[in-house]
């Protein structure tokens, strides 16, 4: 009797900062799902709290406004499908079989997780509109295609891809995935691998 009084312990309590951290967590996830079916301006901070079971004072506890919120959702999206497409790009192959990988990746992901690529559709265009985020949104644009630019100058390198602006190409190919895809779940991978790897290759591109 005293092992089984034993085994029922209480599971043990969170910390402060545990606890601070789920809130935030939680508060992030019903953005998302809130900014997908409504857009973010549309939907109000209470809004936010309430869904996921807190008062308002959860939010501005923990966001400073709406944009802080919005940029936290971005965050937790790129998060999440950040280490899938790492590894399309250090996967094996020429530099454009490693574009196919990350174009795959991409889609694939967003049809697994359609609200997280719709939250992260309505939280960038909303930041992009945004007067707080104006100068330094441009420069976070660039910040967030790093890998994909790398991937490209290196192709350029190798002699696999022509000559072309890399961040221009980048952010290119990032409007597509972020925006297109997610709204016409009809798009076929191949399609747009096929039109990127056309404007990327080398006429002569190493066998």
């Amino acid at each position: 009797m005293y092992s089984d009084f034993m085994t029922d312990s209480p599971t043990p309590r969170l910390t402060r900062r545990e606890s601070q951290e789920l809130t935030r967590r939680r508060l992030i996830e019903s953005a998302a799902t809130l900014f997908a079916d409504h857009g973010v301006r549309a939907t109000s901070l209470i809004a936010v709290a309430e869904n996921a079971g807190f008062s308002r004072g959860a939010v501005h506890g923990n966001f400073s406004d709406k944009d802080e919120l919005a940029a936290a959702v971005v965050q937790f999206v790129v998060e999440d499908l950040g280490p899938e497409l790492t590894r399309a790009l250090h996967s094996q192959g020429s530099a454009n079989d490693r574009l196919a990988a990350y174009i795959s990746t991409h889609i694939d992901y967003c049809r697994r997780e359609p609200t997280r690529a719709a939250a992260i559709i309505a939280a960038v265009g909303y930041l992009s509109r945004s007067a707080a985020a104006s100068p330094s949104y441009g420069e976070r644009s660039a910040d967030s295609v790093a890998d994909l630019t790398a991937l490209f100058e290196d192709g350029q390198r190798r002699g696999e891809m022509r000559d072309f602006d890399t961040i221009t190409m980048a952010l290119s190919l990032r409007s597509v995935l972020d925006a297109a895809v997610p709204a016409h779940h009809s798009i076929e991978a191949g399609e747009i691998i096929a039109l990127f790897d056309r404007a990327t290759r080398a006429e002569e591109a190493p066998q």
